[in-house]
């Protein structure tokens, strides 16, 4: 416990310096952008009827915006991310790889790098800016190569066109509620000057949207995510781990199951259907405990 208190209180420290840096940009370039693409990308995936995960990533490796379809392949979660990870690992599109890496070449054995985030093949791309600079990539899967590549270039269009298009396909349910919850939960970060970085997963606890705030922690990277996997996997508020996980507890030690994914204190909160079952979770981490929680209650909301 005194180590959880202690990560809190860094992690306080730390927001603090991020929303003071987070006043002057708001929800960032690069996001803004991911957003853009995500929608051309999920509207082409939709327009040749295959589901897709779609993820844009920064400079850094680190994901910004993640969004799968249902009906997509759960293998896709990965590759889709590894795809953007290699464009940027690698600044070339994930189709360049496959000649530079067969036997002989000057890649050879490439992809068993990086813990085999390496991807051989096409559907990723990196995202350059009007000045000819690369600032992310985007990871497409879920069909055949040239299905991956096509949606990845619509998203990349949509941005290098300078157009924002109106999103027409939907991504299923939980997803389509994910983003409506995004966008009032990102309106409150904003409101109260805290980047954020908010999570929405499903009953398998799979990943279904992960939306990464400019200058929101890095650490919020995996908390996010977990506290969601949290509210579906306990089907509780993470809030209410807290009492239960206490030394002589119910639940004490619960903290270290799932390969620690089990999130003690506020943020993720079970996210219901209009018939009153359980759909999902959704986990905010940025701020103080009272912040997030304050963030993933807008998001709620704002499915009435």
């Amino acid at each position: 416990m005194k180590k959880l208190l202690a990560l809190i209180l860094v992690c306080l420290m730390l927001a603090t310096l991020s929303a003071s840096a987070f006043a002057d940009t708001q929800n960032g370039e690069l996001l803004d952008i991911a957003q853009v693409m995500v929608k051309a990308a999920m509207n082409k995936a939709e327009e040749i009827n295959v589901p897709m995960v779609i993820t844009v990533m920064d400079m850094d490796g680190n994901v910004v915006l993640f969004h799968r379809m249902k009906g997509s392949l759960l293998a896709s979660m990965e590759i889709s991310q590894n795809k953007a990870y290699t464009a940027v690992a690698l600044k070339m599109p994930s189709e360049t790889v496959k000649d530079l890496a067969i036997e002989g070449a000057e890649l050879q054995s490439i992809a068993v790098q990086h813990a085999g985030r390496i991807v051989e093949f096409g559907g990723g791309f990196p995202i350059i800016n009007p000045d000819g600079v690369q600032i992310g990539g985007i990871g497409v899967s879920g069909g055949s190569v040239a299905e991956d590549t096509s949606v990845a270039k619509a998203g990349l269009a949509a941005y290098e066109e300078g157009t924002d298009p109106e999103l027409t396909a939907s991504g299923g349910e939980l997803l389509d509620k994910a983003m409506i919850m995004v966008q009032a939960a990102q309106e409150k970060a904003v409101e109260i000057n805290v980047p954020m970085v908010i999570s929405v997963c499903d009953m398998g606890g799979n990943l279904v949207l992960l939306h990464r705030m400019e200058n929101s922690l890095l650490a919020s990277l995996e908390i996010s995510p977990n506290k969601a996997f949290t509210a579906v996997a306990l089907k509780m508020p993470s809030a209410t781990v807290k009492d239960l996980a206490i030394e002589g507890a119910e639940l004490q030690g619960i903290a270290v199951q799932h390969a620690g994914r089990i999130v003690e204190f506020g943020g993720g909160i079970p996210i219901y259907n209009e018939d009153g079952v359980q759909i999902g979770g959704i986990g905010v981490s940025g701020g103080s405990v009272a912040e997030d929680t304050s963030v993933a209650e807008a998001g709620l909301a704002a499915l009435g």
